[in-house]
């Protein structure tokens, strides 16, 4: 998997820890190194690694090719996309503009918060301590994480059965 910068950031506000959960009990959670650049929480190639994270450089033709696409994406997340292509990840994002890329391209995608929901199933969190993971994120993003959102992981959480 590969988070965009709106994913990391939320899970960094929210809770670190639960980065290195989420590589430990589901798997490689890679980043690009361009994206890293944005998030001011880690400031150096250690932090990557405490987290749980795998940078990801962009080769040069991604860039070019990211540099001369237009539209409502930014190069970041068109950065982000031609990664999850290029290594066969999974493409995880919140970005509604980001997602339909991803769909043309044929990448697969997650939201952020489907992360927590199988976390949960591979039993690496419990399911108050998602909700209250998700609370904390939908805190700091409240205009794309809505209580919607999160009734829905919770939903979900319960369907898996609760811990």
């Amino acid at each position: 998997m590969i988070l965009d910068a709106c994913v990391l950031i939320d899970f960094i506000q929210a809770d670190a820890t639960v980065l290195s959960r989420l590589a430990d009990h589901i798997g490689p959670l890679h980043v690009s190194s361009t994206v890293v650049a944005e998030v001011n929480a880690i400031e150096e190639e250690n932090d990557l690694t405490e987290l749980g994270l795998i940078p990801i450089e962009p080769t040069l033709e991604d860039a070019f090719a990211a540099a001369s696409h237009t539209g409502a994406t930014s190069f970041q997340d068109r950065l982000c996309l031609l990664a999850a292509k290029r290594h066969g990840l999974i493409c995880v994002t919140n970005d509604k503009n980001l997602r339909k890329l991803c769909r043309g391209e044929g990448v697969h995608t997650l939201w952020g918060l489907e992360l927590l929901a199988n976390l949960h199933q591979a039993e690496g969190i419990s399911a108050k301590e998602a909700e209250s993971i998700a609370v904390a994120i939908q805190k700091s993003n409240p205009r794309h994480i809505t209580d919607k959102i999160v009734t829905r992981l919770m939903e979900i959480i319960r369907r898996k059965g609760t811990r």
